[in-house]
């Protein structure tokens, strides 16, 4: 899919968004472009905490391609 196509399956997305999925890719569209963000010394921490919890419990990761049907089954589901 090039960047035209792309683009037009977001405008149809929007236009048939409802408040909820609005606000979401408002959102995300602000997030991805705050390239100025930093991170606080205690935000910093947190995040390292919560990679080493990660690496030193039983857990497995998720691949991108389970990752993905995990977030596609939720917003199905509404969650």
């Amino acid at each position: 899919m090039n960047l035209a196509e792309k683009k037009e399956t977001l405008m149809h997305i929007v236009q048939v968004a409802d408040d909820k999925l609005t606000g979401l890719l408002i959102a995300l569209a602000n997030e991805y472009n705050d390239a100025d963000v930093e991170y606080t010394d205690e935000e910093l921490c947190f995040f390292e905490e919560r990679k080493l919890e990660f690496f030193n419990s039983d857990k497995e990761g998720s691949t991108v391609e389970e990752a993905h049907a995990r977030i596609r089954r939720n917003y199905k589901n509404g969650i």
